[in-house]
């Protein structure tokens, strides 16, 4: 177990933070009872569990580099109204357990204010009952399904919505037979409720095969060779890093040319952490996008850039640094909007009115959440872009499923 703690803070919004809330008597809520913990007079600490080591780690160290880089150009620009931000990232090393391990010393030894852009969607849905306990704000995590839960803000397209999307594309360049490889986890949960939902919607496309790999496992020969006996014309892929690299390979190996997608977590999108690996099988993949990590006319994604560039940190240029960097400024905003009253029902109160006046980074689609039960679900577009060339191009703007 990695304990890091971190000084972060967030810059490109240098004048939302420079203009930000005032600050607030540690003793007191401001009319919103007895402050939560993890805030003082001169800091807010925050918390992430991250899988910086094992099977997802080139993910996982991206993640962290963008919480780092957030956290530095925030707290270098006076912190969230005088707060600076302290940040306490530990490594669960893409096991399911140590995610709930970690949450609850977040939370019950580390007292952070609030879960900021964690990952780990097959560890996460076990710490919900003990968020709701505590009343902890989870912000941001990374692609589990929506519980509908009052403490947990999904601010980016989950896995599933990314799945529909790229089966609506699928359809829309005419594929017929479509593939599925998925994980034992909550990935493959996600890509099965994104086939329930969209397959009914086009009629013209069946699935021909649906193949399972075990969590962890570099053991994909039977999955592809199974999949290619099906001659799909393009592939759902549900997978980590490291699978979706040795699938890509062996699909082009056996000579598959057809369309194959991965979700933005898999498929490294905008970064070599997944086509790196795969080499020249990585030609013409495709790769969801739950923030702009391709485009190069993009103001505040080149502001990141340039600030990755020079952090030096590893994969702080790869598209899960943008995504976490992206979270924590959304979370500065909202404190910020918060003004004096940091209680847990103000969190709420202004997090759920977002539908009416979105936080817009520019980076990711608009934070949007509103009301329980569906309003968490904070941004339900996403984009897909094409490895091709050897670099990432859009090749469809951000949108919602159909």
């Amino acid at each position: 177990m990695m304990r890091k703690p971190l000084l972060i803070a967030a810059a490109a919004v240098t004048a939302l933070l420079a203009a930000a809330c005032g600050n607030v008597s540690s003793s007191s809520g401001a009319g919103g009872g007895e402050t939560p913990p993890g805030i003082t007079a001169d800091q807010i600490t925050i918390g992430a569990t991250l899988p910086i080591t094992g099977t997802a780690a080139v993910s996982g160290q991206g993640l962290q580099a963008g919480i780092q880089i957030a956290v530095d150009e925030i707290n270098a620009n006076g912190g969230i109204g005088g707060r600076k931000v302290n940040a306490i990232i530990l490594d669960h090393g893409f096991t399911p357990d140590r995610v709930v391990t970690n949450l609850r010393r977040l939370v019950s030894q580390e007292k952070v204010y609030a879960i900021v852009a964690p990952a780990g969607s097959q560890g996460l849905p076990g710490t919900w009952q003990f968020l709701a306990e505590n009343k902890t704000p989870m912000w941001g995590p990374i692609s589990p399904a929506d519980p509908k839960q009052a403490e947990v803000y999904l601010l980016s397209a989950t896995r599933a919505a990314q799945d529909s999307v790229a089966i609506d594309y699928f359809a829309k360049k005419g594929a017929k037979r479509l593939a599925v490889i998925k994980q034992d986890n909550d990935l493959g949960v996600s890509a099965k409720q994104a086939l329930d939902a969209q397959m009914p919607k086009h009629p013209d496309m069946q699935v021909v095969a649906d193949e399972t790999t075990a969590t962890g496992s570099t053991e994909v020969s039977s999955a592809v060779n199974k999949v290619v006996a099906a001659q799909p014309d393009a592939v759902l892929l549900a997978e980590d890093n490291t699978s979706t690299a040795l699938i890509l390979k062996q699909l082009r190996a056996q000579g598959f040319t057809g369309m194959v997608f991965a979700d933005q977590g898999a498929g490294g999108t905008g970064g070599p952490s997944t086509v790196g690996p795969a080499g020249e099988a990585a030609e013409g993949f495709l790769g969801g996008m739950q923030a702009d990590t391709v485009s190069t006319n993009n103001p505040a994604v080149e502001h990141w850039r340039e600030l990755a560039k020079k952090s030096g940190k590893p994969q702080a240029e790869s598209g899960f640094s943008l995504q976490t960097y992206s979270f924590v400024q959304a979370f500065a905003e909202l404190v910020k909007r918060m003004g004096d009253d940091v209680s847990y029902a103000n969190f709420q109160k202004t997090a759920e009115g977002l539908k009416s006046d979105p936080i817009k980074l520019g980076s990711i689609p608009d934070i949007e959440c509103g009301p329980l039960p569906d309003g968490h679900t904070c941004a339900r577009q996403a984009g897909i872009a094409k490895y091709t060339g050897g670099k990432w191009v859009v090749e469809q703007e951000f949108m919602a499923p159909i």
